[in-house]
């Protein structure tokens, strides 16, 4: 009895750890060019300025031949098939606000010197895939396995898969005039 407390007892701290380690903000730390200063960068808050229009997005498409059985059920349907996939990826700017802790490494009794700096920097999201359940296409009976026939629905499905990120991040833009 006493070892299953112990091993969930040991299981919850582990797990919590876990969880708490997830939770830590970005921090930065590296000597400064002339060896004599750390400069360590903590995230303090971070939006996103700009999203590119949905009609920007464009989609890469991939094609691949793939050896299907038992194509849309068709029992003997066996052959080689022309199947696609695409991805998207998105650019995006963000506003960084960063606070900046300065030690001298030389004087062991002068107090960090902190400063707060704004950064603007692009980023990229993705790759949104399409997703091969909403294929027109599939292999097999009992174990389907989708795919898409064209290029044009595997595009279509992953910038849709975009769209519905970009909506999300809607959230999350700057106000306007915060600098």
């Amino acid at each position: 009895m006493k070892s299953k407390f112990l091993v969930s007892a040991l299981f919850c701290a582990v797990f919590a750890g876990g969880a708490f380690a997830q939770q830590v903000v970005y921090l930065r730390t590296y000597i400064a060019p002339d060896g004599k200063s750390e400069i360590k960068e903590r995230l303090l808050e971070e939006c996103v300025v700009a999203l590119p229009g949905m009609k920007e997005l464009k989609a890469d498409v991939q094609a691949g031949t793939e050896f299907l059985k038992e194509i849309n059920g068709e029992p003997g349907k066996n052959e080689h098939t022309k199947v696609y996939t695409a991805s998207v990826k998105v650019s995006y700017k963000v506003r960084q606000k960063i606070l900046l802790i300065i030690t001298k490494n030389n004087l062991s009794d002068s107090e960090p010197v902190t400063r707060e700096e704004t950064r603007e920097t692009m980023k990229e999201a993705g790759p949104f895939l399409s997703d091969p359940n909403g294929g027109d296409l599939f292999a097999g009976r009992s174990r389907r396995k989708y795919y898409y026939s064209t290029a044009e629905g595997a595009a279509e499905n992953a910038e849709k898969q975009a769209q519905i990120w970009l909506n999300q991040q809607q959230n999350v833009l700057c106000s306007v005039g915060k600098k």
